[in-house]
C-alpha cells in the first residue's frame, strides 16, 4: 500500500548552556555544576485526520527538558585525574498522536479515520543519573580519556486526555479518568578518546562511543482508573495498560578531527575538521516520525580566532544519512 506524503518541521531550538567551575582552594581537586538543553528536535506534522503518519506522530510540540548536575574532579598524579557526577533530566514530555478505537468485536475499516481517537500524553520528567571518567597522559603529547553515563529510568505519573471518535457506535459514550504512569528507559553510554599533539600547533583525535539504546525496548503507559462509560452495547469498559513497541538497538560511532593553529599577529587563528559515523538507534521494522534515525555520516569544519582571553568560534557540519524503511 502506497500512503501519500506527509511532510513535518520543527521549531528553531535553541540549546542554552550555563556552566560554572572553581577549585575552591583546594590543590589537585575542580569542582563544576552546570544547566544544559540537550540536543534534541521537537517535530510537528500533519494533523488532518487521514495523515499517514498520525498513528505514530502529530506533535511533541510543548515538550521542555533541561539536564542539571555537579561534577568534581581529582587530580592525584600530574599524568592522571578522575572524574564523577550526579544529574537529573527535568521538564515535560508532551506527546500527541491518533489510535484506532475500532473494537475486535466489529466489522470496522481499522484505518478509517472516523474510527480514530486523538490523544495527548502529558507526564512530568525528572530522572536521576551519573557519570564518572578518567584521563591520562601516558606521554606529554598524549592524553587517552574514558568516560561512562549511568541510564536513566523515567518512571511518571502522567496525564493521558483522549477524544472520543466520531463514529456512531461512540455516540453518548463518555471518557472518565485521565491519569496514568509512563515508564520508559534511556541508555547508558561509554565513550573512549586518544589525542595526540604532534606539535605545540596541531592536534588530532581519534574517539568512539557505544550507545545501550537496546534497554529502550518499549514506551510503557498503564492507565489508572481511566474507563469508557456508555458504551454501545458494552457499558463500562476499563482502559487497559499500552505498550508502544520500540525495539531500539546499540549504538556505535566513531570520530576523527583535527586542528591546527596559525599565529596572526596579536591573534591567533585555529582551523578544525572532522568526520564521524554512527549506526542507527532504530532498526528498520522500528523507524518512524516518532524518532526517526539512520546510519549518518557527518563532515565538519571549524575555526577560532583568539585574542587573549578573547575566543569566536564558527562552525558547519553536513550530515549524510539513509534511513531504510
Amino acid at each position: 500500500m502506497t500512503l501519500r506524503p506527509s511532510e513535518g518541521s520543527a521549531a528553531l531550538l535553541p540549546i542554552p548552556t550555563l556552566a560554572f567551575t572553581h577549585d575552591f582552594g583546594l590543590r589537585n581537586f575542580r569542582f563544576a555544576a552546570a544547566v544544559f538543553a540537550p540536543n534534541a528536535a521537537l517535530p510537528a506534522y500533519d494533523p488532518s485526520p487521514t495523515a499517514p503518519q498520525r498513528y505514530a506522530l502529530v506533535s511533541l510540540e510543548g515538550s521542555a527538558l533541561a539536564l542539571a548536575g555537579a561534577w568534581a574532579a581529582w587530580r592525584p598524579h600530574p599524568a592522571v585525574s578522575f572524574g564523577a557526577g550526579f544529574y537529573v533530566l527535568a521538564g515535560s514530555f508532551v506527546s500527541r498522536l491518533a489510535f484506532s478505537a475500532c473494537p475486535a468485536t466489529l466489522l470496522c475499516a481499522p484505518e478509517d479515520p472516523d474510527w480514530d481517537s486523538l490523544a495527548q500524553l502529558t507526564a512530568p520528567i525528572l530522572a536521576p543519573a551519573g557519570s564518572f571518567g578518567v584521563r591520562t597522559n601516558p606521554h606529554r603529547r598524549v592524553t587517552v580519556g574514558a568516560s561512562f553515563n549511568l541510564p536513566m529510568r523515567v518512571v511518571s505519573d502522567a496525564t493521558l486526555r483522549v477524544r472520543l471518535p466520531s463514529a456512531a457506535y461512540f455516540e453518548g459514550a463518555r471518557v472518565q479518568g485521565e491519569a496514568a504512569t509512563v515508564d520508559f528507559a534511556f541508555p547508558p553510554i561509554a565513550r573512549l578518546g586518544v589525542e595526540i599533539r604532534p606539535t605545540d600547533r596541531t592536534r588530532v583525535e581519534l574517539a568512539g562511543a557505544w550507545e545501550g539504546w537496546s534497554v529502550h525496548d518499549a514506551i510503557r503507559l498503564t492507565p489508572q482508573g481511566i474507563r469508557l462509560t456508555d458504551l454501545r452495547g458494552v457499558g463500562t469498559y476499563e482502559v487497559g495498560p499500552v505498550a508502544l513497541e520500540r525495539r531500539f538497538q546499540d549504538v556505535w560511532s566513531v570520530r576523527l578531527g583535527a586542528e591546527q593553529a596559525f599565529a596572526l599577529g596579536p591573534h591567533s587563528l585555529v582551523l578544525r575538521g572532522g568526520f564521524s559515523y554512527e549506526t542507527s538507534a532504530t532498526p528498520a521494522a522500528y523507524t518512524s516520525v516518532l524518532t526517526f534515525d539512520a546510519g549518518k555520516a557527518t563532515i565538519s569544519l571549524g575555526a577560532s580566532l583568539v585574542r587573549g582571553p578573547l575566543r569566536l568560534d564558527a562552525v558547519f557540519a553536513h550530515k549524510i544519512g539513509r534511513a531504510h524503511v
